[in-house]
């Protein structure tokens, strides 16, 4: 049995981005938001160490209250729903926009004629992707306040796995889209210049984290979540450069007489 170039039209794909920065996005900002005006305990002394090794208990305690981390928004109800609503389903989302992408850079590079080191790229892309996306839903299971280590390992899964699946997707589908542009630079270059903006991100988040400064690390961690989400946003350029496969080429009609 032959594995099928695409799942979707080009439109229904396009709308499913767009879908899944606007869950993953609007989850985080909305429980932020919610969050943020919220009443006690939120900005009470809060201290969730007993939950961690002696080592990491630092991490673990916030004595000004909830620091804007993303996940601080899923504590406590209502902000809780809305995240939970927000990155459970953007979660589910980009599992299948991992599928779909897998599909139709397959079928490009295999009529291309790719290495097979391209395929291996694009399959890495996809397992990345996939790992995003299961760890989006599981995470919304796990808040900090109930199961702290749980919580950290599937926050970690988004991280590392966002920024594989990013360079796995560039290196992917660079010869297929190196002739694309957008706002005057090459879109080979821009997904660099954000994959290197979340690399940085994420070094000084965690950095910032150890050293319990919580709200650098949180600036840092929106930044990082940004520059991820634009990376998903640079594959409507792709689509863009093609006409959309579930519409028919129009129909010339007779010659003038």
């Amino acid at each position: 049995m032959s594995i099928p170039s695409q799942l979707s039209s080009d439109r229904v794909f396009r709308s499913a981005i767009l879908l899944g920065i606007v869950l993953v996005l609007g989850g985080s900002v909305g429980s932020q938001l919610l969050m943020q005006v919220g009443g006690s305990p939120r900005h009470e002394p809060l201290d969730f160490s007993e939950q961690l090794p002696d080592a990491l208990k630092g991490v673990a305690q916030f004595p000004d209250g909830l620091p804007p981390f993303i996940s601080s928004g899923g504590l406590y109800y209502p902000d809780k729903a809305v995240f939970d609503l927000g990155l459970g389903l953007g979660g589910l989302v980009f599992a299948f926009l991992a599928i779909e992408l897998f599909l139709r850079t397959s079928s490009q590079i295999s009529g291309a004629g790719a290495s097979n080191v391209r395929h291996l790229l694009n399959v890495g892309q996809l397992l990345a992707a996939l790992l995003v996306g299961g760890s989006l839903v599981m995470i919304t299971q796990h808040p900090f306040n109930v199961s702290f280590l749980k919580h950290l390992f599937y926050a970690n899964n988004i991280f590392y796995g966002s920024l594989a699946w990013g360079g796995l997707m560039t290196l992917a589908r660079g010869g297929l889209d190196r002739q694309l542009a957008c706002c005057r630079l090459k879109l080979n270059l821009w997904r660099w210049i954000l994959l290197g903006v979340g690399v940085v991100s994420y070094l000084l988040m965690t950095t910032l984290a150890a050293q319990k400064s919580f709200d650098g690390a949180a600036l840092f961690e929106w930044l990082l979540t940004i520059s991820t989400e634009m990376l998903t946003l640079s594959l409507l350029p792709i689509l863009a450069a093609a006409p959309d496969s579930a519409e028919p080429p129009p129909v010339e009609g007779p010659p003038a007489g």
